[in-house]
């Protein structure tokens, strides 16, 4: 599904000044109007002001990048359904999933017409961007088993050979977590642990990281990390 496509997926950090080299860097490659959809729908779980805060940040944010954006108020299934929430992302030129329930906002854009619009959009040029629970969704598609850990590891399928874990650097002080989230990706694919306030931006193979940290990439047995200005491949 990837092909085609370009993504941008963040550890952390999103809608803060790291992260304008790498957004202007997307921005540059990408098709549609200029815009940028904002869409929270991940932190929803935290109840509206939480949403609230989330697109007002990604709003300021681009404000100062000087990049016109607005906010896709997508709260849960029910508005995903809604034909004019999807027409939001028609044009835009990149469509941010900002960070939260990575579950949730799975299993509420997944099978609707905002999910068949956000794909169209990519198709024609637009720049898929995730930050932690919106990076996590364009991860190979889950069999949607209820296991331990699920909520960590469930995706879409938009990148549908990699597995991508977020706050990369954080979850090793929580023992055992890192190996036990490996573990659960499939033996033929690749996984990729973005450290926080860390990026990588590519076609779904290939990539770039950019930011203060480095990204972590298993796959072939063999374990690597890359720092900003360095890339690396997810195939072959």
């Amino acid at each position: 599904m990837a092909e085609g496509r370009t993504f941008l997926l963040m550890g952390s950090g999103e809608f803060e000044p790291w992260s304008e080299e790498v957004e202007r860097a997307a921005m540059h490659g990408a098709r549609g109007d200029g815009s940028v959809a904002i869409v929270p729908t991940a932190s929803f779980p935290d109840g509206q002001p939480i949403f609230d805060r989330w697109g007002a940040m990604g709003l300021a944010h681009y404000e100062a990048m000087g990049v016109p954006a607005g906010i896709v108020p997508l709260r849960d299934r029910s508005d995903a359904m809604r034909e004019e929430l999807a027409s939001q992302v028609a044009e835009a030129s990149m469509v941010f999933f900002s960070g939260g329930k990575p579950r949730y906002l799975a299993e509420a854009i997944s099978g609707t017409p905002f999910w068949d619009g956000l794909l169209a959009a990519l198709d024609r040029g637009a720049v898929f961007v995730g930050c932690s629970a919106g990076a996590m969704i364009a991860s190979h598609a889950s069999d949607g088993k209820e296991r331990l850990g699920g909520a960590w590891l469930l995706g879409l399928g938009l990148i549908p050979n990699t597995s991508f874990g977020v706050h990369w650097d954080k979850v090793r002080f929580i023992p055992g977590m890192r190996p036990f989230l490996m573990r659960r990706v499939r033996r033929d694919g690749w996984f990729v642990g973005i450290d926080e306030r860390t990026a990588i931006l590519g076609d779904g193979s290939r990539w770039t990281v950019f930011g203060n940290r480095t990204a972590m990439v298993r796959g072939r047995g063999r374990t690597r990390s890359f720092r900003a200005g360095e890339s690396f491949a997810t195939a072959g």
